[in-house]
């Protein structure tokens, strides 16, 4: 799943790495991720993807692409899901965020994956998050 993120990251324009002497970086909290469903989208396709369920995939993006070529900005977030309903709490959700500071120096350089899921509220937490993420509880608690 972590290859096909980020094929549509490239495909949306990540271009390239990050440049060596860049500074700091960026965590992303749940905060983040809030108001995803407000942001454009893109649809991706419907066709099952490995270990995944088939419906409308789509990706919603906190910015604008970069021009072609250019990376993609320290704090840029990219959320895909999968809709098999109309109802979010069904929706498979991962994310990317350009995390930058040297994160991830031996795969897609600077960016974090995260697996999401809906509070019983409806508002978007982080179930895990790092490398390859994985299901399970909420990080960081419950999903109230």
């Amino acid at each position: 799943m972590r290859r096909a993120i980020v094929a549509v990251a490239l495909a949306l324009g990540c271009g390239g790495g990050d440049e060596p002497s860049e500074p700091g970086g960026f965590i992303a909290l749940t905060d983040h991720f809030r108001d995803f469903r407000s942001w454009p989208r893109v649809a991706v396709g419907e066709d099952a993807l490995s270990a995944h369920p088939e419906g409308p995939r789509f990706v919603y993006a906190s910015q604008s692409p970069p021009p072609a070529g250019e990376p993609y900005p320290v704090g840029a977030i990219l959320v895909h899901s999968i809709e098999q309903s109309e109802d979010p709490a069904s929706w498979e959700l991962f994310a990317m965020v350009k995390r930058g500071g040297g994160y991830n120096p031996e795969g897609a350089v600077g960016w974090e994956f995260f697996r999401l899921g809906f509070s019983t509220r409806g508002v978007p937490v982080i179930l895990s998050r790092g490398l390859t993420p994985t299901e399970g509880t909420p990080y960081g608690g419950g999903v109230g």
